[in-house]
């Protein structure tokens, strides 16, 4: 395979992405983690973890069985929640455009191609801690007490360079369905190496979230009939993001995988009364198959 693929992460249907078995079809790759171009791939990672909301009164979601789908053409892409083409291409970048589910609503509802589609429980709010005591306990407003928010679809490009073992990925995306008219703007950089028998990757990142779309998801208006003093309007921010994962190949099939995340929030989101905490984190440790 000679050309860059700029998939080298999954985007996965569970829980912000990156849970799913991780995808790459660059021309160094080996073994579970590439995909041929025009072919489908389907796997399967099973496990322990969970995922903290940090909402008032929002569960820890439960990561035991993610699905993993994708599809690579020679240009046009298909990657769980992300369709895509790529329109520039060569061993070192690679320019692509996409549509994308916006993730954001992932807190207000289970049933979120981000989220597990099995229920939550106690063990996992205890495995990933116990909430932040909020700034705002006197005045703090739970999500079964709001309107529902509504789903968004955005649309995007995107540029990746890659040198060696490092790759960089610049993203831009919108509000395609006018749901909340926001914008988003991420920065991330992912570093692989091999450890033993191990991959093993760190992938910090930071994203700006427009104040459209941070108020429309954790502001509080009229229309969530509450009393007045419960108002809120959220504002833009930076929110940082650290990752680090971890897999190791059982045989042909089956590989070991091994994922934790931490994002902090910014003030114009956590300030809300809504929110409970300042961070969300995430961990998932467990098996991959894929499908022949």
């Amino acid at each position: 395979m000679g050309r860059f693929n700029t998939k080298s992460l999954s985007i996965s249907l569970l829980v912000l992405c990156f849970f799913a078995l991780p995808h790459t079809a660059l021309a160094d790759c080996t073994g579970q983690q590439c995909i041929e171009s025009g072919q489908w791939r389907f796997g399967l990672a099973l496990g322990v973890g969970a995922k903290s909301n940090p909402l008032v009164d929002g569960d820890a979601i439960p990561l035991l069985v993610l699905p993993d789908i994708a599809y690579y053409g020679d240009n046009l892409y298909l990657d769980n929640t992300e369709l895509g083409y790529q329109w520039l291409q060569s061993d070192t970048s690679a320019v692509d455009t996409f549509v994308s589910i916006n993730s954001e609503k992932a807190f207000f509802t289970f049933w979120h191609p981000s989220n597990l589609l099995l229920p939550a429980n106690n063990a996992f709010n205890q495995a990933v801690g116990p909430s932040n005591e909020s700034p705002y306990d006197t005045r703090r407003v739970s999500i079964d007490d709001v309107q529902s928010r509504k789903w968004a679809i955005d649309a995007g490009i995107r540029w990746h360079i890659r040198s060696g073992n490092s790759q960089w990925r610049f993203t831009a995306k919108t509000d395609a369905t006018g749901v909340h008219n926001g914008h988003q703007f991420e920065v991330g950089y992912r570093y692989h190496w091999k450890w033993q028998d191990w991959q093993v990757s760190i992938a910090p990142g930071i994203t700006w979230k427009s104040s459209q779309l941070i108020d429309y998801y954790y502001g509080i208006y009229p229309q969530d009939n509450l009393d007045s003093t419960f108002y809120y309007q959220g504002a833009s921010g930076w929110q940082p993001t650290m990752a680090i994962g971890a897999s190791k190949a059982i045989n042909q099939d089956w590989q070991w995988l091994a994922r934790a995340s931490y994002t902090w929030f910014n003030s114009g989101m956590t300030n809300s009364p809504l929110v409970d905490q300042s961070f969300t984190r995430a961990v998932f440790i467990g098996v991959g198959y894929v499908f022949e």
